[in-house]
């Protein structure tokens, strides 16, 4: 027998032996990040984090380091110990830098009558979500009954089926109703004062005069204009803001965000805190401006109002759209569901073009109502779909001054049904479907992906074809930068920009640029 093998052979026995030896006072190493707590004060902070221990040595496998165990070390070592570390990536860094097996971090929530948490138990070698858990006890349950409860599902200690007096937390009970109540109204009131400002409510000549009303009659045209209103137009339909731009504008089963106001409000029953958002695009020519504010009224209804203004260099051009969004969840309407949301969105827009060549140009000034109606479904924790009608019904009033007649449209509505699916907690998979509702219509497909690099950058790609083999692809692409701000003047900052390749290279290729503000 060689040395080296004899070495090996010893060496793998040591260990063995070591490992037999040692194996019933082997403890797992957890480190437990201080729980962020709403209502109670310090003290009930201080006096969960006991419970919460206690009832983790009860489960009789783990070695327990606190937050301030952890900070201790990190001093000794002479590094910075990062605060508000409140998701996965973030957690296994600091497990890994300090030889933990696994990180616990959460959310505790206290009113008057309940007690919530939310606690999320990772594996740090493999980087991996082991559980999570959301409850929130009923009225008259203690703390420690639902830490204790908590705890036990984190373990599968507990049947699904068994009364614990627990049920699954939907969030914090809020009250910004008032919010709701101010900023819906006010929203609408502006484009109304901006269509009496622009004249798109009042119909006018050149010279500004108000002139009488006149119902204008497609058969003064030579053809039918009604084959040419089987298509929408407009900038609403323009893919605004980095992120959903960048995943080829498939957002109907994401927009739990600010940017969600101007494509399915009824993702803003998911909006976990208020959002303020800016945004910027070129396209062929035109400039586009964006702008929306979402926040929930309570924990069931989420609201939003938004701006959209489109306009060319030359100012021969513009549009502007204001829109108000609505959305309620339903968290328990079927026991045996996971939440639902619906909403609905209701657009003023305003328009007005200059000197038009022919009868059928609409020169002059328009004004617009329009509806959106969706909707979203979680199926599981990981994925949610989506569908969205829009503009069910949108109608146009338009004065053409080339013709001097006034006349009204009422555009096509077009559909959307789409999917996500949360990989992990790193990968990020999008799909969307437009589904034509008349013949002029088409199929169009489009499919995006994000992944999180560096826990505060992200990388993103998407793909969109229409059914149509004379369609050009569509390929697009962007990044996402999330910076906390929670000790400046804010929860974070998020900078997303996008670019878009289209095949037809006669098109020039539209660039997109967004901040998001969370508070």
């Amino acid at each position: 027998m060689t040395t080296p093998f004899r070495l090996a052979v010893l060496a793998t026995v040591s260990c063995l032996c070591l490992a037999f030896g040692q194996g019933e006072g082997m403890k797992t190493r957890i480190g437990l990040l201080d729980l962020d707590t709403w209502g109670g004060g310090e003290t009930f902070e201080s006096e969960a984090l006991d419970v919460l221990m206690s009832h983790l040595a009860e489960v009789g496998a783990y070695e327990i380091f606190t937050q301030d165990a952890m900070e201790a070390s990190y001093a000794k070592l002479e590094q910075r110990f990062p605060q508000h570390c409140r998701e996965p990536r973030c957690a296994c860094a600091i497990g890994s830098s300090l030889q933990m097996d696994r990180m616990l971090y959460g959310t505790l929530d206290k009113n008057e009558k309940r007690v919530a948490v939310r606690l999320t138990l990772v594996d740090v070698m493999s980087r991996q979500i082991i559980e999570k858990v959301e409850l929130e006890g009923e009225p008259g349950v203690g703390l420690s009954d639902v830490l204790r409860v908590a705890v036990q599902k984190l373990h599968g200690l507990v049947d699904e089926d068994v009364d614990t007096r627990t049920h699954t937390y939907f969030g914090r009970q809020v009250d910004n109703r008032k919010q709701l109540l101010v900023s819906a109204p006010a929203c609408i009131g502006a484009g109304l004062v901006f269509g009496l400002a622009s004249g798109s409510l009042l119909k006018k000549d050149e010279n500004g005069t108000v002139l009488e009303s006149d119902q204008f009659s497609y058969s003064s045209f030579d053809g039918d204009m009604d084959d040419a209103l089987g298509i929408a137009s407009g900038a609403d339909l323009i893919p605004l803001f980095g992120r959903p731009a960048a995943m080829a504008n498939a957002y109907v089963a994401v927009s739990d965000d600010a940017y969600g106001v101007l494509y399915n409000p009824a993702g803003l029953g998911w909006v976990a805190n208020a959002e303020a958002t800016l945004g910027y695009q070129y396209r062929f020519g035109l400039n586009v401006f964006g702008a929306a504010f979402v926040n929930k009224a309570t924990r069931e209804i989420g609201f939003g109002q938004g701006f959209l203004h489109c306009s060319d260099r030359e100012k021969l051009y513009y549009e502007n759209y204001f829109y108000s969004s609505f959305a309620y969840k339903f968290n328990e309407w079927i026991p045996f569901l996971r939440p639902i949301g619906v909403g609905v969105t209701l657009k003023i827009l305003n328009e007005s073009t200059g000197e038009g060549t022919s009868e059928s140009s609409s020169t002059g000034s328009s004004f617009g109502m329009g509806l959106d109606l969706g909707a979203q479904l979680e199926l599981s924790e990981n994925i949610r779909g989506g569908i969205l009608f829009k503009n069910v019904p949108r109608l146009m009033r338009t004065y053409n001054s080339l013709t001097d007649y006034s006349y009204s449209e009422i555009m096509p509505p077009t559909f959307y049904w789409g999917g996500s699916f949360q990989a992990g907690y790193l990968t990020f998979l999008v799909c969307e479907v437009q589904t034509p509702l008349n013949e002029d219509q088409v199929w169009r497909f489009a499919g995006g992906i994000e992944r999180i690099l560096f826990r505060v950058f992200r990388i993103r790609a998407g793909i969109q074809k229409e059914a149509d083999f004379d369609t050009p692809w569509k390929f697009t692409g962007g990044f996402g930068l999330n910076v906390n701000t929670e000790s400046l003047f804010g929860r974070y900052v998020i900078l997303d920009g996008s670019y878009e390749y289209n095949t037809l290279s006669v098109f020039a290729h539209p660039v997109n640029i967004s901040l998001r503000f969370g508070f």
